[in-house]
């Protein structure tokens, strides 16, 4: 399989036209299906653009030995901008108070009340 295949292979993939492809990227379609059909080859930005676009690696576009991401695998690595706030202010807070979000959010309680009690109770002994 050749660069042109994987980039087709990797749009269809993600569900996207190459008028898609060209209003998120500012390449145009003509020359993408230059692309696509292993006609001309993208420069390494233009490479790097789509590659980011389709969420793969440049060296997956340009061998195919390492896999591209999986939707699944994808979805499983994104992060929401709220989580990424929450994590942004997580980082920021002291140790003693990251260890109460901590104990919080573990899974050996059902009780994060009680949990968040007797750590807070122990701390003022």
């Amino acid at each position: 399989m050749k660069l042109g295949d994987r980039l087709r292979q990797i749009r269809e993939h993600s569900k996207l036209s190459q008028i898609q492809v060209k209003e998120r990227t500012g390449i145009n379609n003509k020359t993408l299906s230059n692309y696509e059909n292993n006609i001309s080859s993208p420069d390494p930005y233009t490479l790097k653009v789509l590659a980011d676009l389709y969420k793969v690696s440049t060296d997956w576009l340009i061998s195919g030995e390492q896999q591209p991401l999986t939707k699944s695998t994808y979805n499983s690595l994104y992060i929401s901008d709220e989580d990424l706030q929450f994590l942004i202010k997580l980082n920021k807070l002291s140790p003693n108070k990251r260890r109460a979000i901590e104990i919080l959010i573990s899974d050996n309680d059902n009780c994060p009340q009680q949990k968040y009690d007797s750590y807070y109770s122990n701390k003022s002994e």
